[in-house]
Parts: structure tokens; sequence; C-alpha cells
């Protein structure tokens, strides 16, 4: 399912609602290019990035929508611990996510 990121107004990337383990699990493991311009891994608070072959932009949301954490160009091979209160964890091609703030509050619309 693809759903639009929306960011203060602004429509951010379309993203792909990865909610079965399957789905989280693969992400954009051992692809060139991302697959989805977004990827929303619901639930989740803890990612990697082994099998990874392009830098991600990573958003932490709590279960208000709003960013608790927010990583830039995180590169292949990387292990992020649980972060405190993350609900789930938004992905992007490095760059997709620059102008959005820790602490924004974001929706997800049809």
């Amino acid at each position: 399912m693809v759903k639009t990121l929306i960011d203060q107004g602004e429509a951010l990337a379309q993203v792909f609602i990865a909610d079965t383990f399957l789905k989280r699990f693969m992400g954009y493991m051992f692809r060139k290019n991302p697959h989805h311009e977004a990827l929303l891994l619901n639930p989740c608070d803890s990612i990697h990035t082994c099998f990874m072959q392009f830098p991600i932009d990573v958003l932490f949301i709590d279960e208000n929508m709003e960013v608790v954490k927010k990583l830039e160009g995180l590169r292949a091979g990387k292990f992020i611990m649980p972060v405190k209160n993350a609900k789930m964890v938004i992905e992007g091609k490095a760059g997709l996510f620059e102008k959005v703030k820790l602490g924004s509050k974001l929706e997800i619309i049809e």
C-alpha cells in the first residue's frame, strides 16, 4: 500500500507501508536503488543497514507522528539501537528528508 507523506502541509514522498514482518525485514536490502521513494516500517524502533547499497535518511516517529530522531546519509553496515518513544520508522534515499526537523509532526494520507 502506498500513501503520501506530508510535513507542514507539503508532500514529501510517496511512502510504501511495510507493516508485515517480511516487508519490514526486506526493506531496501539487496537493491542498487530504492524500489519505493520512502518506506514506513510499522511497528519499528530500531534498524540496520546491512546489505544496503545506497545511503538513506531515517526518521524515527512516535505514536503522535512526531519525529523523535533523525539520521541523514546513513551508510551500509550500521546498526541503530532502539530509539526511545519511537513506534515506527520512515526510510528514504539520502537527502529526501533534508527539510524535516526534529519534533515535526508528520501526516500520512491516501
